[in-house]
């Protein structure tokens, strides 16, 4: 892609296709906008954006964005909207207005890509649905770390079958111990871990479970903020498939885990908190279990409670790859994607019956834990 981002052809199919750069604005130009500001504005070598329009309440920090990034500034929301040159929102806003403004952009006819939380309450969960309905094609949703090199890593594992049958798997999200202290532990503002982190590891634990959520444990605690908010998150997923997906996300672990373990029934998986190396223990592939029978008499001399005295482990240390800034890695892989969905129709890899799930389910948390304050 030139760097006056031309119109270029592509073969797509058995036909060329124009394609040409997305004209974009971002709403909520704070830490994440910034981001989105920056990555999608970069491009690739098959893709490319143009930012036109950006929005903010705050005057000084978009007028400071604006002069980095350029695009037009707007601190009303309506005038933003109405700006005709624009045809993708990128809303990134606060967690309570993200429903409302992402109805507000689709009815004024643009395109939306909406931050994680897609959604805070169940009012906002109802209108998501409806507006899934109305504007087919219309509505993206930014779950973004499922683009992380370490998952798409773990999730060719899977694929691969070298860990046999999943029955478990565990996630956590381990922060720095410490007292988080901003909006974002405020419940009234839309705060706390299940709205924070949850939607990140919701959508992953619901990508290993492969199956229909059937049955929701939680259990919330506030340990170290000062807000009302939960800084740590317990979860349990069970799929119809009898798989169990165990979720943690905590800022009062001083001692982190891994950030994910896979137990399969020929061996396991674990890639630690920083995501660097995966370490693998599996079966050789052409091994085969020998018949056998569990004795009801006394335990055999030899080996370990009657157990296969001898197995043939392989055993991995693998580096995740590509060896990126996991945040500029996910940013791009959404931009790529979107914008082969809208240039090219090739189906966005994020399903919006993935991303109300999601939220379904925060739903089911929170009703769980009725000690929250929740908003809405």
């Amino acid at each position: 892609m030139t760097e006056d981002l031309r119109a270029i052809q592509m073969n797509v199919g058995s036909e060329m296709k124009d394609i040409s750069s997305i004209k974009y604005g971002v709403c909520g130009v704070g830490r994440i906008g910034e981001r989105h500001c920056r990555h999608f504005v970069s491009g690739g070598e098959d893709y490319a954006y143009e930012l036109v329009a950006l929005c903010d309440a705050d005057p000084d920090r978009l007028a400071a964005m604006a002069a980095k990034f350029g695009g037009k500034s707007y601190c009303d929301y309506a005038d933003f909207l109405g700006d005709a040159e624009m045809e993708l929102v990128i809303i990134a806003t606060r967690s309570l207005d993200h429903a409302v403004n992402a109805a507000q952009a689709l009815e004024a006819g643009k395109n939306v890509l909406l931050e994680k939380p897609i959604g805070v309450t169940a009012a906002d969960f109802h209108l998501l649905q409806r507006l899934d309905r109305e504007y087919p094609g219309k509505l993206f949703f930014m779950h973004n770390l499922r683009f992380q090199p370490a998952f798409m890593n773990l999730q060719e594992i899977l694929s691969s079958g070298v860990l046999g049958n999943i029955n478990a798997a565990k996630l956590c999200k381990h922060h720095q111990f410490m007292r988080r202290n901003d909006w974002q532990m405020r419940l009234d503002c839309g705060g706390g871990q299940l709205s924070v982190w949850g939607p990140h590891l919701i959508d992953q634990g619901l990508q290993i479970l492969d199956a229909p959520v059937r049955g929701v444990w939680s259990a919330l605690r506030r340990i170290l903020t000062p807000g009302d908010g939960d800084d740590h998150v317990k979860i349990i997923l069970t799929g119809t498939n009898d798989r169990v997906v165990e979720l943690e996300i905590s800022n009062s672990v001083a001692l982190p885990g891994p950030y994910c373990e896979i137990y399969g029934d020929r061996g396991t998986l674990v890639c630690d908190q920083e995501q660097k190396v995966m370490q693998l223990k599996y079966l050789d592939p052409e091994f085969r279990w020998p018949e056998a029978q569990a004795d009801a008499g006394s335990p055999v001399s030899k080996g370990y409670m009657g157990a296969d005295p001898v197995l043939p482990w392989i055993e991995e240390t693998r580096k995740v790859t590509p060896e990126t800034n996991p945040w500029d890695q996910v940013e791009i892989e959404i931009a790529k994607h979107l914008y082969h969905t809208l240039r090219m129709d090739i189906p966005f890899p994020i399903k919006n019956t993935d991303a109300l799930e999601v939220l379904r389910i925060t739903e089911m948390v929170k009703k769980q834990n009725p000690e929250f304050e929740w908003a809405g």
